[in-house]
Formats: structure tokens, C-alpha cells, sequence
């Protein structure tokens, strides 16, 4: 657990250091583009606290021999002391031979420790500025507020987030150092190891797995949003039922905590997709959702349609199911309105409306002439391909800070903490629910931010 820690202007840390004999020689503090102060300074004070056996008359030996005194008597029970030292190097010196006497619970030098600022971290990726949805560069609105969630943590090694796609590229560069495995391809028979992908137009799952959690903070291209999560490709575009039913099963098999999909059943005779959700795969979403993690439920995200319909009538769409966590889309102005809806609609989150704006946010793309664009990253992914893996990725920071969350646990935090956007299109009801928004856009901030809060409370009980 990553505690907030205190922050203390530079000047009052200067001041406060002056005043307590810190060695003028190296003792200056130096701040980073984090605010991370990075040179730690002893002073020439210690403060010990008394066993309950011991009185101020018997430190007297102790503070003659090291040419001590005492400053001040901080509190009388239990009794804890403010010594002074000629210098810092005395003073560590004094301090171990209090300890070493019996006569205190502890001795401890005053030390000026380097220290970080917590409201924002911005990590050095070059493309994090056309990274919009997750900050929107100071605008009003638009964004997950990813900074704020950074601070508090980037994400657990421990926490896999599962891409069922048309493939990941496994040497990615922005992505190799989080691949949980190479994963399994779902789209042949049997399975087989692997899911990078097979065509030149394998190219979409390459791009969700960034911006969920493609390495952040390593000077290269972009960051996901949870740039420490692991990722566990699996390939299911182009496979059966049964195939997708198995791709869940092993999801949960492998220790996902979280499934993302940004995927659906194509319209068929005019129906969107609801009869193609059989037995078989619904009771895997079904099981992963109930069973997974141990029984405290794997979370699973699906992206809404792109097209601006009802989700959730008579021909409802894969996302529309219970066991599923329902992604829509808002745009960079705060507005919905550019993707699927409904009543089963959970949440929105940040992205190009897929027919309605041109403002992308960038992400990892198949590196050389393989993927959308020349290059190794594209500036124009969105749709609900792009908000299902961010919330995926939210979910994955609330879990690396407490891994202990059940699925509802996540649910709960994730709507609870959402930005009530665009209230004059999306019109909340009185518990806070759209068809249009879903409980809002999620905040990545706001979350991690409860789930912070809640940890620390805890910790201090």
C-alpha cells in the first residue's frame, strides 16, 4: 500500500533544516520534474523515548559523555526527549548509545528524508500528450484524470489483464515488458500457443493492449493506464462459440483479473447479435464473473456498438448480459451520445465517437507497415474499442491497490466515482443512472482515490 505522504514546501524545508544544524556541505535539496526531493540530510538533534523504568537523571552519563543536551521534554508520559548534538555525525552516535543502554524504547536522529509530491505524475512517454482521454492537457473535462490515479499507484505486476482480440504483437516494445505470457490462440483447432497475430490486418488487439496497459514511464511512444498491470493475450476474432466459451475459461484459468473485449456479434438478418450469445458462452461469462479470482469474480468489460442504438432491447448485444461491465463512449468535450446505450449501459469512458469526431488518442500499433498506420504507434484509435480496455485498466490500479476487491466491490467503486457528464443530454434519474451515460465517465482519480482512502483506514485500525 503506497500511503500519501506529507508534503512540505521547499522553503519550509529549508528553513526547517537551517534551524536544526544541518551540515551546510551536500545538504541542499534538489527537486526532479516528480517533485521528488533526492538528498537525504541528518541534523545534529535525536529524539528518544524512555522505557518506563528510566527518568531524565539517568541519561545525564550518556549526554556528558557525547557532549549533549537536553532541548526540550516533548511529552511527560510517556516520557520522549529532544536532544542536541554538537554535530549530525555525533548525534547518530548518540542515538546508538542510548539505544544500546536499556534506558530508551528508541533513540532516533532527526533526518530530512527525500520526499515526493503525490497530486500528479506525469510519466515521460512522448506521446503522452495525445493522450487526451487520459489527460486532457489542463482543458476542463474529457479525461479519466489519470495523473491523480498515478500517483497513488502504476499498476501491480500482480494484477493481468486479459485482451481477447485478433492478436497482441508479442515484441512490442511499448508492450513486451508486460506480457504475462505469450497466451492462446483460440481460433484453430485445437488452440494452439500464441497469440500474436496472423494477417496484415491483425492489427486492433495490438492496439487495445496499449491502451490498457502498454510500459509507461520508459521514454518510449505511450503509457497505458495501468503501465505496471500484466497483460495475458488470447485470440478469439474469427472463432466459434465453443472456442470463445474456452478463450474465457482459460482467461480465468490463467489468473486474469480482469477480461477485456472489444469485440461483438455482427448485426445478422437485422439483429444485433443477441441469439448468438448461446448457452455455451454466456455460461462461461457467466462462471468467470461468479467463479474467477477465487471466487471473488473476474471482472469482464465489453465495449458497447459503435453505432448510436438500444443495446439492450429486443436485440440486445453481448454487452447487455449481467456478468458483463457495459462500455460506452463520451467524446473530448465531455459528451455522449457516440455509441450504444441502454438500460444494461454501465459506464462511459473517454474516446473518439467512431462517426463523429476525428480527435483519436494514441496508442501501440503493429510496428513497421503491419499495422494502421507507418509506424509503431497510431494518434487515431477510438470507439468503444478504446473506452473498454481504459475501464479494464482502471479496474487493474483499483485491484493493484487491493487485490482483494470482489467483482461487485469494483463495480460499486467504478459507477459510484464516475463524473456525471453532459447532464442536460444524458438526463440521471434520481440514483444517478442514464441510458445515454450509465452512471458516467469513469475517473480513474476518483477511484483509485476511494480505494486509497479505504486501504489507509484500514491500515490504521
Amino acid at each position: 500500500m503506497r500511503r500519501r505522504a506529507m508534503v512540505l514546501s521547499l522553503t519550509a524545508a529549508g528553513a526547517c533544516a537551517a534551524a536544526s544544524g544541518v551540515a551546510a556541505e551536500g545538504s541542499r535539496w534538489v527537486s526532479d520534474t516528480l517533485g521528488v526531493r533526492q538528498q537525504a540530510a541528518a541534523t545534529t538533534r535525536v529524539i528518544a523515548r524512555l522505557t518506563p523504568q528510566a527518568s531524565l537523571p539517568d541519561l545525564e552519563l550518556d549526554l556528558h559523555r557525547a557532549n549533549a543536551r537536553l532541548e526540550a521534554v516533548l511529552t511527560p508520559e510517556p516520557l520522549r526527549v529532544l536532544l542536541s548534538a554538537p554535530s549530525p555525525a555525533e548525534g547518530a552516535r548518540l542515538a546508538a548509545a542510548l539505544q544500546s543502554s536499556g534506558r530508551v524504547a528508541y533513540a532516533v536522529p532527526e533526518v530530512f528524508r527525500p520526499t515526493e509530491l503525490r497530486g500528479r505524475y506525469v510519466p515521460n512517454d512522448p506521446l503522452f500528450a495525445e493522450q487526451w482521454a487520459l489527460d486532457n492537457g489542463g482543458h476542463d473535462g474529457g479525461d479519466v484524470d489519470a495523473p491523480k490515479a498515478w500517483s497513488y499507484t502504476l499498476g501491480s505486476p500482480a494484477i493481468t489483464i486479459a485482451v481477447l482480440d485478433d492478436g497482441v504483437q508479442l515484441d512490442h516494445p511499448d508492450l513486451a515488458p508486460n506480457m504475462a505470457s505469450n497466451g492462446r490462440d483460440f481460433t484453430v483447432y485445437p488452440p494452439a500457443d500464441g497469440a500474436q497475430p496472423r494477417g496484415a490486418e491483425d492489427r486492433h488487439g495490438t492496439s487495445v493492449a496499449g491502451i490498457a496497459a502498454a510500459r509507461g514511464d520508459n521514454g518510449l511512444g505511450v503509457s497505458g493506464i495501468c503501465p505496471r498491470c500484466k497483460i495475458l493475450p488470447i485470440r478469439v476474432h474469427g472463432s466459434s462459440n465453443l472456442g470463445i466459451a474456452e478463450a474465457f475459461r482459460y482467461a480465468v484459468e490463467q489468473g486474469a483479473d480482469v477480461i477485456t473485449n472489444s469485440w461483438g456479434y455482427a448485426p445478422s438478418g437485422g439483429a444485433r447479435g443477441a441469439a448468438a450469445v448461446d448457452a455455451a458462452v454466456r455460461d462461461a461469462l457467466d462462471s468467470a464473473a461468479r467463479e474467477g479470482r477465487g471466487g471473488r469474480g473476474t471482472l469482464v468489460v465489453f465495449g458497447m456498438t459503435n453505432e448510436a442504438v438500444d443495446n439492450c432491447g429486443a436485440h440486445a448485444d453481448i454487452s447487455s448480459l449481467d456478468s458483463v461491465l457495459a462500455v460506452g463512449v463520451s467524446d473530448r468535450n465531455g459528451r455522449v451520445g457516440g455509441s450504444g446505450f441502454g438500460a444494461c449501459m454501465d459506464l462511459v469512458a473517454p474516446a473518439k465517437p467512431e462517426r463523429l469526431g476525428v480527435e483519436g488518442s494514441a496508442t501501440t500499433d503493429r510496428t513497421g507497415l503491419d499495422g494502421h498506420v507507418d509506424g509503431d504507434y497510431f494518434t487515431g484509435f477510438g470507439g468503444t474499442s478504446a473506452a473498454a480496455p481504459l475501464v479494464a485498466g482502471v479496474a487493474g490500479l483499483l485491484l493493484s491497490l487491493n487485490p482483494e476487491l470482489t467483482r461487485a466491490d469494483l463495480v460499486r467503486i467504478l459507477e459510484r466515482t464516475a463524473d456525471k457528464i453532459d447532464a442536460e443530454h444524458a438526463a440521471y434519474d434520481s440514483h444517478g443512472f442514464s441510458t445515454r451515460a450509465g452512471y458516467g465517465r469513469v475517473n480513474a482519480g476518483r477511484a483509485v482515490e476511494a480505494v486509497a482512502v479505504i486501504r489507509t483506514d484500514d491500515d490504521s485500525r
